[in-house]
């Protein structure tokens, strides 16, 4: 929908808005004048009131369908997944809002309804009070609870298949998140990655991920600050947080997973829609998949937005290629080697050194 059209939509919601706010502006001047001697003294209020629940039965649906409509370019889960698990996702996302779709057009069009149906068209009429119904109750806790039970168990099925042991040849990627930015690290050519500890960061010596610089399988990770994926590959997050929790998200692959302090978490996917397959199925030329934290982190919880680029292995091979030097990632001069054997000495030193953001003062 292009934004003219969509600023008219928006333009006629307002009209209806501004209406509705007449009619309750009307509905409390009746309130407060039914006893006096006005111009609408003969007026009916429980009619009048009956009469707006079911006007804004109509216009409400009506305004709910267009309001949708609207927007569904926008909605990130009406389109196709870009993982081969994200298939599974939309469908129970979408049995669910189907559901709940259902019982609330249902149980809100029947209020509406009744408020209109059974509104007192008489002083001295008198409404009938059910004190209890066995097959009411009955009814409307057992299709509840059965459903439910669909839908959980349902979930329940999808959690265990999705989140099962991951496969032997799945890549490994490391997404480390800190206030307010991420890094992300692949293996080199030995696929493992080096150790690193909190203790060891050193981000005034490019040490930013505390790498353990006598452990030589850290001496051709790669660290960068973009994520490459190979389509139709089996890839492993692990996940870390030096600070607080952050929520590392790639809405267009369904993946979600939380970043807990001292707490290692793990998603493994296979993203299925290349970059560039996607901008043409978007017919967006300038369309990137993105990472965003969905947990609030602090003030600067809004820049925390990376690009994610997925590409055949060929060229995720010929980048993985470029992002290595000659030199590791970290700098290593003597007094920063020295420190960190020092700090691995020391398994317990002095808490007082972490700071607030994560970040540890090393004493020299």
């Amino acid at each position: 929908m292009d934004p003219q059209s969509l600023q008219s939509i928006i333009g006629i919601a307002q009209v209806l808005l501004v209406l509705i706010f007449g009619l309750v502006c009307l509905n409390l001047y009746l309130v407060f004048r039914l006893k006096d001697i006005d111009p609408f003294a003969k007026w009916n209020p429980n009619k009048i009131n009956g009469t707006l629940f079911l006007v804004f039965l109509v216009v409400g649906l009506i305004a709910a369908v267009v309001s949708t409509g609207a927007w569904s370019d926008y909605y990130i889960l009406i389109t196709n997944p870009a993982s081969a698990h994200g298939i599974q996702i939309d469908r129970m996302f979408m049995n669910t809002s189907i559901v709940a779709a259902f019982v609330t057009i249902v149980t809100n069009g029947l209020l509406f309804y009744f408020a209109w149906r059974y509104r007192s068209k008489d002083k001295n009429q008198k409404a009938y009070y059910l004190a209890h119904n066995n097959k009411l109750e009955y009814l409307w806790t057992g299709i509840p609870a059965v459903v439910l039970t669909i839908l959980i168990v349902d979930g329940i099925f999808t959690w265990n298949n999705i989140m099962g042991d991951p496969p032997q040849d799945a890549i490994e990627v490391e997404i480390n998140a800190k206030q307010f930015d991420w890094t992300f690290r692949y293996p080199g050519a030995d696929m493992d990655f080096g150790a690193t500890k909190v203790a060891f960061i050193n981000e005034g010596a490019g040490n930013m991920l505390g790498f353990d610089v006598n452990d030589s399988k850290g001496l051709d990770d790669v660290v960068t600050r973009e994520l490459h994926f190979p389509v139709n590959t089996d890839i492993t997050l692990n996940i870390k947080s030096r600070d607080v929790l952050h929520s590392p998200t790639l809405p267009h692959f369904r993946v979600k997973m939380d970043a807990v302090p001292g707490m290692p978490t793990h998603f493994t996917f296979r993203p299925t829609v290349t970059t560039d397959s996607m901008r043409i199925i978007r017919n967006n030329p300038e369309f990137d998949y993105e990472m965003s934290c969905q947990q609030i982190c602090g003030g600067g919880h809004w820049n925390m937005r990376a690009i994610v680029v997925v590409e055949t292995m060929e060229e995720y091979q010929a980048w993985l290629r470029e992002q290595k030097t000659d030199k590791p990632y970290f700098a290593v001069t003597a007094g920063d080697k020295d420190n960190s054997s020092d700090i691995a000495e020391n398994e317990n030193a002095d808490q007082s050194n972490v700071k607030v953001d994560g970040s540890v003062s090393m004493n020299q």
